[in-house]
């Protein structure tokens, strides 16, 4: 039974395990594939990060993975199924199988843009093909 159980190693699912981390509760984070990153990972370059220039997303998300582990964030290979509440308790089912107890869930699986499927859109994702307005407005107003 943890304490906590963060599903998703995205940008908000690793800042969660540092905080829990910190807090000191008793956690695990699951997550679908061996990396994850989130959509961060895929950046080319990430400009608007507090505190850094410039970095490349796989960079900042190995980074903040990292921090992550090195706090104690243990990452387990699980596809969450379904979430299941059951008296004080949350029950995460799994692909696999498996169950997941906790008292408290943080579902942070993230987003996956919409693709086109046109000519060069995967081969200039991040290279000027871009997805969020709000992260890369900016390159394109210069």
């Amino acid at each position: 039974m943890y304490d906590l159980v963060i599903i998703g190693v995205g940008s908000a699912g690793l800042t969660s395990a540092i905080y829990a981390s910190r807090a000191g509760l008793n956690f695990t984070v699951l997550e679908q594939d061996s990396f994850g990153g989130g959509q961060i990972a895929s950046a080319f370059e990430v400009e608007n990060y507090p505190g850094l220039s410039a970095i490349s997303g796989a960079d900042l998300a190995e980074k903040v993975r990292g921090q992550a582990v090195k706090l104690g964030a243990k990452i387990e290979l699980f596809i969450a199924k379904s979430i299941e509440k059951c008296d004080n308790e949350f029950i995460v089912n799994t692909h696999s199988g498996d169950t997941v107890k906790s008292k408290c869930v943080i579902a942070a699986t993230g987003a996956v843009p919409r693709k086109l499927n046109i000519p060069g859109e995967k081969e200039f994702t991040g290279r000027g093909v871009s997805y969020c307005a709000l992260c890369d407005g900016a390159f394109f107003c210069r």
